[in-house]
């Protein structure tokens, strides 16, 4: 398992998470040339992505989520709550996919465990990604700590804040 951060603050978040040859990016709140640019350093490009992830409906989270995956055409994950709070932007995109916060879900080689988080939007969520060996947690997010919370992040390997 390996993980880069784009870039997290007000300005824009972005986390790219990759097991075996699937790569998933969390969140993507930078507009598209930033992101590609950002990917760039990276020496990933955009196409390889199977999947983005969006943790709620706030700009800096979500920002440029529409116009990157319809340009690549990659597929969006999100709680009902978030596209509910983003329709306006996610529009006529037709691969968009709505997780439960409760189940866990898989995209190729990555396990996906959301978690709810308390936080000022419709139905915010977090991540612990997994590849049956690591567990990778991700809390970008949230106004308090909650017992749930603690639970879920227990014994990660590596934790983004």
């Amino acid at each position: 398992m390996r993980f880069a951060s784009l870039g997290s603050g007000s300005e824009g978040n972005g986390l790219v998470v990759e097991v075996g040859s699937t790569r998933i990016l969390a969140d993507c709140g930078f507009g598209l040339a930033d992101t590609v640019r950002r990917l760039g350093r990276l020496e990933i490009e955009p196409s390889s992505l199977k999947a983005i992830l969006v943790t709620h409906e706030h700009d800096d989270h979500v920002g440029g989520v529409a116009r990157f995956a319809r340009k690549f055409r990659i597929p969006v994950w999100m709680t009902y709550g978030t596209l509910q709070a983003s329709a306006s932007s996610m529009s006529g995109f037709d691969e968009v996919r709505i997780f439960d916060c409760h189940r866990r879900f898989v995209i190729d080689e990555i396990e996906i465990e959301p978690y709810t988080v308390p936080h000022d939007a419709r139905e915010p969520a977090q991540f612990v990604f997994g590849n049956g060996d690591m567990r990778l947690g991700l809390l970008t997010d949230a106004g308090s700590l909650t017992p749930h919370m603690c639970e879920v992040l227990n014994g990660l390997d590596a934790f983004v804040l």
